[in-house]
């Protein structure tokens, strides 16, 4: 049995004291990351809550994904 694809979505929080981007990462309504920069090979993410390993893969995948998408 195939899953469901995760739901994730992003909002904007206030800059770092670095003053890089920052933005939470939410699956459905719950908070599973903040993630700090924009340079994808340096983004700090901070977990906020365990995730099974299909969930994390597609986190992963979600936050290379939104990061490219800025770069343009």
């Amino acid at each position: 049995m195939e899953e469901k694809k995760p739901n994730f979505h992003k909002e904007s929080i206030k800059s770092s004291h670095e003053n890089e981007p920052a933005f939470n990462v939410y699956l459905d309504e719950l908070l599973v990351a903040e993630v700090r920069g924009n340079d994808p090979t340096k983004l700090t993410v901070i977990p906020m809550r365990e995730l099974n390993d299909y969930e994390e893969d597609k986190l992963h995948e979600y936050i290379e994904s939104m990061v490219s998408d800025q770069e343009y």
